[in-house]
């Protein structure tokens, strides 16, 4: 028999809603497969240990994104600087049947371009990106990093204009 913790339900509600939209945030805030699993880990128990202390007074979204914040910024403190491992050979091997399929692999190194360029982007910048990709609006970026909705909107309108800027398109909208 497991014992049960009153933020239990509230985090598989949490999780139920929001872990897939999790494990893409932390994919952008760290390439290494190793360490993106550390991370992951390292947020569902933050995330899980900060709901004892949730009294709705804002979203669960917009509590599990300022957890998420939270553990990622620090994450990225910790590791900063630190290089990628070299391939495995099965790795290795792996990349190599994905060139099999053209479209796939066109698909997956323009989605790599644009996570190359957002890894690069100061924490803040990087986070606001991720959020962004995750469709939430100026409002609720703002609610999770503290900054107002103005400063979101501009900041995500210069990010935008940068990225497309590196990859060659036109200017976003």
């Amino acid at each position: 028999m497991s014992a049960s913790s009153p933020q239990d339900p509230l985090y598989r509600q949490a999780m139920d809603a929001h872990g897939a939209e999790l494990a893409r945030f932390c994919g952008g805030y760290e390439r290494d497969p190793a360490l993106r699993q550390e991370l992951q880990q390292e947020l569902h128990l933050a995330i899980w240990q900060s709901l004892a202390g949730f009294r709705g007074d804002c979203s669960l979204r917009t509590w599990v994104y300022r957890v998420a914040h939270n553990v990622g910024a620090r994450h990225v403190q910790q590791h900063a600087g630190k290089s990628p491992p070299m391939l495995e050979l099965e790795e290795a091997e792996h990349l190599a049947d994905e060139r099999q399929d053209p479209d796939h692999t066109e698909r997956r190194l323009d989605l790599q371009r644009v996570l190359a360029l957002v890894h690069r982007l100061k924490p803040l910048d990087r986070e606001l990106m991720l959020l962004y990709l995750e469709e939430l609006d100026a409002a609720a970026m703002a609610e999770i990093t503290g900054l107002s909705a103005r400063n979101v909107a501009t900041k995500i309108h210069r990010i935008k204009a940068l990225l497309a800027k590196q990859l060659g398109l036109g200017v976003p909208s």
